[in-house]
C-alpha cells in the first residue's frame, strides 16, 4: 500500500470536522451581526419594556396554533381537536372555515371564519388567517374576470363589479365593525393590513394611495394612542412591532418622486425610524427567526437608500446577509450588492415595485412573524 493510499481516508476523516467548523462560523457570525447592530443609530428602547408589548412575547404558541388551523382534518379525528392540542371554539371554527372552502364552499367557509374572528378578535393568528383567505379568494375572482375578458378593473379600477356579493366588500368590512365594536392594537392591525391588502390587489395609484394613507391612520393610532381611538380607550403602543413594521413599510413602499398624500406630515426618515425600532426591540429580546431579523435588516437598508445614505444601506444588507442563509434572502442581498450608487434609488423602487407584485406569498401576511429558521 502507497503512503498517498495510506492519507486518503485521513483526508476523508477531516472532511466531516471541517464542514462542521464551516457550520459553526456561519451561525456565529449570524449571531454576532444581530448583537452588533446596536452600533448602527439604532433607536434606544426603554430597560423596563416588556416583552408583551412588543407583540413579540407568544410566537411559537401562534405558529402552533396557525399549524392546526391549516392542517387538513382526518376523517378519524375529532371536530374539536388536532393532534393532542385542544382548539378553542373560536379557532375551530376558523379551522372549519378553511376546510369548507378547500373543498370549494367558499362562501360557507368565509362565514365560518368571520365567526370565529368575532368570537376572539384580538386573535392575530385568526385574523391573519381570514384575511388571507379573503385575499386570495379575491385574487381568483380577478384571475377568472381577465381570463373570461369581462374584467373591468384594468380599464376603470372598478372593484365591487368584480367580486361575488359575499366577497367584495371582506375582509374590510368585518374588521371595521370589530375595530368599531372592539377598539385594540390587534382589531385595529388586521384592519390596517387588509387596507393594505387592497394595495396589493389594485396597484393603481388612485387606489394605492388612498388606501396606505387609510392604513397609516390605523397603525398610528395603535402606536401613539391617537387618531381615531376614543379619548377614553387611548392607550399609546409605541414599541408594538407589528404596528411599527406594517407602518415602515408603508413609508418605504411609497414612491420616492411622487408628492404622497400627507407627505408634509411625515418626516423623510420615518421608514427608517420604525424599522430601526423594530431591529431594536428584537435585539433587546432576541426573539424572531433569522429570516424575520434578515428580513426586518434588509428593509431597514432598503429604508437608507429612500433617504440618500447607501453606505447605511449597504451595511444593513450585510447583516442580512450573514444572519440567514435562506435562499430568498441570499438572492435579495446579492442583487442589491450590483446595484451602483448613481441608480441605486431607482433599482430600489424597481425591486419594491416586484416585492409589491408577489401575490402567492403576500407582504401583508404575519405568519413570516412566528415562521421558524
Amino acid at each position: 500500500m502507497t503512503l498517498h493510499a495510506c492519507r486518503a481516508p485521513v483526508r476523508r476523516a477531516l472532511v466531516r470536522p471541517a464542514w462542521l467548523v464551516i457550520a459553526v462560523i456561519a451561525a456565529g457570525t449570524g449571531a454576532f451581526a444581530w448583537s452588533r447592530v446596536g452600533l448602527l443609530d439604532l433607536p434606544s428602547v426603554p430597560r423596563d419594556l416588556a416583552l408583551d408589548a412588543t407583540g413579540l412575547g407568544e410566537l411559537a404558541a401562534m405558529k402552533q396554533l396557525d399549524d392546526a388551523l391549516h392542517a387538513p382534518q382526518r376523517s378519524d379525528q375529532k371536530a374539536d381537536r388536532t393532534g393532542d392540542h385542544p382548539l378553542s371554539p373560536a379557532a375551530q371554527r376558523v379551522r372549519d372555515g378553511l376546510n369548507l372552502i378547500r373543498a370549494g364552499q367558499s362562501e360557507a367557509g368565509l362565514v365560518a371564519m368571520q365567526q370565529g374572528v368575532a368570537q376572539d378578535p384580538d386573535n392575530l393568528v385568526l385574523s391573519n388567517a381570514y384575511r388571507m383567505a379573503c385575499f386570495k379568494l379575491r385574487r381568483a375572482a380577478m384571475a377568472d374576470a381577465r381570463r373570461a375578458s369581462a374584467s373591468p378593473v384594468a380599464a376603470t379600477g372598478a372593484v365591487n363589479s368584480v367580486f361575488p356579493a359575499y366577497l367584495e366588500t371582506q375582509p374590510i368590512a368585518l374588521l371595521e365593525k370589530l375595530v368599531k365594536e372592539h377598539p385594540s392594537r390587534e382589531t385595529r392591525l388586521a384592519l390596517a393590513l387588509a387596507w393594505v391588502d387592497e394595495m396589493l390587489l389594485f396597484p393603481a395609484l388612485e387606489v394605492k394611495a388612498p388606501a396606505s394613507v387609510e392604513s397609516v391612520r390605523e397603525l398610528t393610532a395603535i402606536l401613539d394612542g391617537a387618531g381615531t381611538i376614543k379619548a377614553t380607550q387611548a392607550t399609546a403602543n409605541p414599541y408594538y412591532v407589528p404596528a411599527l413594521f406594517a407602518r415602515g413599510l408603508n413609508h418605504l413602499h411609497r414612491p420616492a418622486r411622487l408628492v404622497w398624500p400627507e407627505a408634509d406630515k411625515t418626516p423623510p426618515d420615518a421608514a427608517v425610524q420604525d424599522i430601526g425600532r423594530c431591529i431594536a426591540v428584537g435585539r433587546k429580546f432576541n426573539v424572531g427567526a433569522a429570516r424575520l431579523q434578515a428580513t426586518l435588516a434588509i428593509a431597514l437598508g432598503d429604508a437608507y437608500v429612500k433617504i440618500g445614505r447607501s453606505q447605511n444601506a449597504r451595511s444593513w444588507w450585510q447583516i442580512a446577509q450573514n444572519l440567514c442563509r435562506d435562499d430568498a434572502i441570499q438572492q435579495a442581498v446579492r442583487r442589491r450588492y450590483a446595484w451602483r450608487d448613481e441608480t441605486v434609488l431607482d433599482e430600489l423602487e424597481a425591486e419594491l415595485d416586484r416585492a409589491r407584485a408577489e401575490l402567492d406569498e403576500p407582504m401583508t401576511d404575519l405568519r413570516m412573524m412566528w415562521s421558524t429558521p
